[in-house]
């Protein structure tokens, strides 16, 4: 990803969560162009306050993932479906092409945990999470994924516990994340992540 992009992402998911909310999107890129689809130009937010996670149906769907889901009625993102069709649309007329989604997790740690494995739209091969845990140092980590289409959505039905853990199979992996830009921007990006959370880095010719 660009490193300024990087930055935007970070910034405004900051206001996001100082509002209060969660941040969910969608990675955009050019197809064709070098490392395609594990590569970003632009992202897209969603608006957060039309997040449907509360909404009857869904809410009692993320209550049976366990008691932090009880606990944190923030805890989840559920699409808006009219306006998660207009921006695919949008970005599919504008040529260029959705790779992978985002989210930010408000509490918990930069990790791909059970509930964000079985929400993940297995059409994408990766998965960027930005925890903002700790609001000064955030996380940036992208994850490959891979599922099957018969794994996905939860249900008021499942009883679970702990789903807001680290998913530990073999389908999803850490990738690094690879910023690219001149060199104020990527100290600007390297001095804002965690330590843990710090991007390889690539100078602009």
């Amino acid at each position: 990803m660009p490193a300024e992009l990087c930055l935007g992402l970070l910034r405004r998911a900051a206001r996001v969560h100082r509002a209060g909310l969660k941040s969910y999107g969608l990675l955009v890129a050019e197809p064709g162009t070098a490392g395609y689809p594990f590569t970003a130009a632009d992202v897209v937010f969603l608006d957060p306050g039309k997040n449907r996670r509360n909404d009857p149906g869904h809410r009692a769907a993320f209550r049976a993932q366990g008691e932090y889901f009880r606990q944190y009625d923030d805890a989840g993102f559920v699409a808006d479906p009219a306006e998660l069709l207009a921006a695919w649309r949008a970005i599919e007329d504008s040529g260029r092409q959705v790779v992978a989604p985002f989210h930010s997790h408000r509490r918990q740690p930069a990790n791909f945990s059970l509930i964000d494995y079985r929400l993940h739209n297995p059409a994408f091969a990766w998965h960027l999470i930005i925890s903002l845990r700790d609001p000064r140092h955030p996380v940036l980590q992208p994850f490959r994924v891979h599922k099957e289409l018969s794994d996905f959505g939860i249900s008021d039905q499942d009883a679970c516990q702990g789903s807001e853990l680290a998913y530990q199979g073999p389908e999803v992996q850490p990738l690094a994340l690879v910023a690219r830009g001149a060199h104020p921007t990527i100290r600007r990006l390297t001095s804002t992540l965690a330590p843990a959370g710090s991007p390889k880095t690539a100078t602009a010719a």
